[in-house]
C-alpha cells in the first residue's frame, strides 16, 4: 500500500470565499497541495483536479456526481437537512463538518482520497468480470452453433473453440465471436 503524499496533489475548492472556505484552501496549500478556489462553481468545473472539496448543496450537485473521476470531500453544516439529503443520494469520499477544524483537513484528504482510489480498484475489477460474463455467455453461444452445425457435443465444441483460440493466440472469446458472427452472417444470406 502506497503513503499518501499531499505534496502536488491538485485540489480544487469549491466553497465560498468565507472563513470555512479559507481555511479548506489554506490548508490545503500548507499541507503542499495545488490548489484553486473556484466560487461560484460553473457548471463544467473543466478541472484535472485529483482532489475536490466542496460545499455540498444545489450549487455543487453536478460535482457530486459519482461518474467523476476525483475524489470528492464534501463540506456541510450539522443542521442543514438538504445537505444531508445530498450527500445520501450523491457519493463523496469523505466529509468534514462546518465550522471547518483546520486539523480534520489532512485526515479527510486522506480517507477520501483512498476511498476513490478503493473505489476505481472495486470499478476496474467490476468492468473485468462484466467483460468475462460476457465473453462467458458468447463461448456458450459459440458451443450451441457448433453444436447444431457440426453435430459436436459440447465438450467437443469448447475443445475446438479452446484449440482455435490456442493456435490463433486470441482469447476464446474473440474465436466465439467470430464463430457467432459467421453463423450470423451464413444465415443472413441462406434467408
Amino acid at each position: 500500500m502506497t503513503e499518501f503524499n499531499p505534496q502536488g496533489l491538485r485540489v480544487l475548492v469549491l466553497h465560498p470565499r468565507d472563513r470555512d472556505g479559507e481555511t479548506l484552501a489554506r490548508q490545503a496549500q500548507r499541507l503542499g497541495c495545488e490548489v484553486r478556489h473556484d466560487w461560484p462553481p460553473s457548471a463544467q468545473p473543466g478541472t484535472d483536479a485529483e482532489l475536490v472539496i466542496c460545499l455540498v448543496d444545489e450549487s455543487t450537485r453536478h460535482v457530486l456526481d459519482p461518474a467523476e473521476t476525483a475524489a470528492v470531500v464534501g463540506v456541510v453544516a450539522p443542521g442543514d437537512a438538504a445537505a444531508h439529503r445530498l450527500l445520501a443520494a450523491n457519493a463523496v469520499h469523505a466529509v468534514i463538518l462546518k465550522p471547518v477544524d483546520p486539523a480534520a483537513v489532512l485526515t479527510n484528504l486522506i480517507v477520501a482520497h483512498n476511498n476513490a482510489r478503493y473505489e476505481r480498484r472495486l470499478l476496474s475489477k467490476i468492468s473485468k468480470l462484466e467483460e468475462t460474463l460476457r465473453s462467458a455467455r458468447k463461448v456458450e453461444r459459440a458451443k450451441a452453433i457448433l453444436m447444431q452445425r457440426r453435430r459436436f457435443d459440447e465438450p467437443e465444441a469448447y475443445a475446438f473453440l479452446r484449440t482455435l483460440a490456442m493456435k490463433r493466440r486470441v482469447p476464446i472469446g474473440e474465436v466465439a465471436t467470430a464463430v457467432i458472427e459467421s453463423s450470423e452472417m451464413l444465415s443472413g444470406e441462406a434467408g
